[in-house]
C-alpha cells in the first residue's frame, strides 16, 4: 500500500472522528421532528453560507467540474457558472418569502397556494425521487474512488452509503450545516493551493502543449450541450428544498437573504478551478477515463499531502450533501405526505415520526445505492434529476407565489406536461431538442391556460 494511500486512510479516520462527535454535539438541535429538519433556527451567517457550498463544492462542481475539464477543456465551467446562478435567483426571488412564512418542503408552498393535497403528493413524490438520484451522484464518488485503486466499485459505493446512513440519522441538519462549513474551507483552499502549484510547476505549458485548441474555448460544443449542463442547476435555483431548509434554518431574515448571494459570489471565483485540474489531468494522461482523471491527479500528480486532503475532503463533501439530501428527501414523506395527508396529527407521537423518518431515509439510500451503480458519467445524471424537478415543480410553485389567478388545476396541467415530455424524452420514445429546459415552456401554457378555464369557483388562497 503507497504512503499517499496510508496518508488518505489516516486523514479519513480522523475526519470521520470529527463528524462523529459533530454529530452527538448536534443531537440537541434535532431532538423534535421539526428541529431535525430546520436545525432549530440556528444558522448563523458562516454556517448557512457554508452550507450553500457544499452543496455544489463536492462530486458536483469539483469531481464533475474536473471530469468535464478533462473532456471539454474550459467549456467545462458551463456547471459552475450554472451552480452560482441558482443561489442568486434563490436569494433574489424566494429566500424572503420562504423565510417569513417558515416553508420546510416544496409542498409547503402548494399547501398554501392551492389547498389541495394532490399536487402536494405528487410534488413530494418528483422530489423524493430527484433527492434519490442527486444522492446517488454523491455515491458514486465513493465508487469511482474505489475503481482508481483498483478495487471493486461497488464496496466504495456501499461504505458511502453506510456513513452517510449513520450520520444523517444522528443531528439532521444541523449537522450537514456544521460538516459543509468544514470540509467548503478546505476544499476551497486546498483547490487554489493545487492550481498555483500546476502553474508553479510549468502546468500551463504542459496544458498549451498537449491540448487541442478548442480545449481553450469557452463553448467547444452545441448550444444544446452548454444549456444541459448550465439550464436545470440555474433553474433548480427556485426549487432547491435544500436551499428551502437551510433559508428556515437561518437566525434571521437577513442571513436567509444574504447567504445564498455571497455563495454564488465565492462559486464564481472557485468554479473555474477544478476545470483547471482537470485540463492539466488530461494534458498528462490522454488516455485516462475523464471520470477519474480526478483521483489520477490527486494520487499521481500533485504533492501527497495536497492529494490526500483534497481527496478526503471531497469524499467528506460528498458524504454530506447526501446527506443533506437524506433530510430533504425524508421530509417529503414525513412532513408533506404523512403529516399533511395521512394524519394531521402525527407531530403529537415524536416517536413514530422519528421511525418513519429512519424508515424513509433508509429506502432512499438503498435506492441511491442502486442508481449510483448505473451511472458513470455525473453531471448528465445530477442535471437530469434537475430537469425532472424543474418541470414537474417550477412552474407551480413560482406560479402559485406570484400569480393571483393560479389554480390546483392549472399546477396539476402543468405538472403532467412537463414531467410527461421529460420522461418522454429521457425514454427515448421521442427526442425533444433543448430537453432539459424545453418542456417547461408547454408547462407554462398548460398552466395559464387551465388556470384562467378554472377560475370560476376558486377559493381566496391566503398565499394570494
Amino acid at each position: 500500500m503507497s504512503n499517499r494511500i496510508i496518508l488518505i486512510i489516516v486523514t479519513m479516520a480522523v475526519y470521520l472522528i470529527a463528524m462523529f462527535i459533530i454529530g452527538l454535539k448536534g443531537r440537541k438541535y434535532g431532538e423534535t421532528n421539526q428541529d431535525f429538519m430546520t436545525a432549530a433556527k440556528q444558522g448563523a451567517m458562516f454556517m448557512v453560507v457554508g452550507s450553500y457550498l457544499g452543496s455544489h463544492l463536492g462530486n458536483g462542481v469539483v469531481v464533475g467540474g474536473a471530469q468535464y475539464g478533462a473532456m471539454y477543456g474550459i467549456g467545462g465551467l458551463w456547471y459552475g457558472a450554472g451552480a452560482a446562478l441558482s443561489y442568486v435567483l434563490f436569494g433574489l426571488v424566494m429566500s424572503r418569502i420562504v423565510y417569513k412564512r417558515g416553508y420546510i418542503t416544496l409542498p409547503d408552498v402548494l399547501a398554501r397556494c392551492y389547498g389541495d393535497k394532490l399536487t402536494t403528493v405528487l410534488i413530494a413524490v418528483l422530489h423524493y425521487c430527484a433527492m434519490i438520484a442527486i444522492c446517488a451522484g454523491q455515491i458514486m464518488a465513493g465508487r469511482l474512488l474505489f475503481e482508481y485503486a483498483g478495487l471493486p466499485g461497488e464496496w466504495g459505493a456501499i461504505i458511502t452509503f453506510l456513513i452517510v446512513m449513520v450520520y444523517s440519522s444522528m443531528s439532521g441538519l444541523w449537522g450537514v450545516l456544521m460538516t459543509d462549513v468544514f470540509q467548503s474551507s478546505i476544499i476551497f483552499v486546498v483547490t487554489i493551493a493545487i492550481v498555483v502549484w500546476i502553474f508553479a510547476n510549468g502546468g500551463g505549458a504542459i496544458m498549451a502543449e498537449n491540448l487541442p485548441a478548442s480545449s481553450f474555448e469557452v463553448m467547444p460544443f452545441d448550444a444544446e450541450t452548454m444549456i444541459m449542463m448550465f439550464g436545470p442547476t440555474a433553474l433548480f435555483g427556485l426549487t432547491s428544498a435544500t436551499a428551502f431548509q437551510r433559508t428556515v434554518a437561518s437566525k434571521t431574515q437577513k442571513i436567509a437573504f444574504w447567504a445564498p448571494l455571497i455563495a454564488s459570489v465565492l462559486v464564481v471565483a472557485y468554479a473555474a478551478l477544478p476545470v483547471i485540474m482537470g485540463m492539466y489531468g488530461h494534458a498528462l494522461w490522454p488516455s485516462e477515463d475523464s471520470s477519474t482523471i480526478f483521483y489520477k491527479l490527486m494520487m499521481e500528480g500533485v504533492p501527497p499531502f495536497m492529494g490526500a486532503l483534497m481527496v478526503v475532503a471531497v469524499c467528506a463533501a460528498v458524504m454530506s450533501t447526501c446527506d443533506g439530501g437524506l433530510v430533504a428527501g425524508s421530509a417529503n414523506i414525513v412532513n408533506d405526505i404523512y403529516l399533511k395527508v395521512i394524519n394531521p396529527n402525527g407531530e403529537e407521537n415524536q416517536k413514530k415520526l422519528s421511525r418513519i423518518t429512519t424508515a424513509a431515509t433508509f429506502a432512499m439510500g438503498i435506492l441511491a445505492l442502486f442508481v449510483s451503480l448505473q451511472f458513470t458519467t455525473l453531471i448528465p445524471l445530477l442535471s437530469l434529476a434537475y430537469s425532472f424537478i424543474n418541470a414537474g415543480a417550477l412552474i407551480m410553485i413560482v406560479g402559485g407565489i406570484f400569480w393571483k389567478k393560479a389554480t390546483k388545476e392549472g399546477a396539476i396541467a402543468s405538472f403532467i406536461i412537463g414531467v410527461g415530455l421529460t420522461a418522454i424524452d429521457s425514454a427515448g420514445i421521442v427526442e425533444i431538442p433543448y430537453a432539459s429546459v424545453l418542456p417547461l415552456v408547454p408547462a407554462l401554457i398548460a398552466f395559464i391556460v387551465v388556470s384562467l378555464l378554472t377560475q370560476k369557483g376558486k377559493p381566496v388562497s391566503p398565499e394570494n
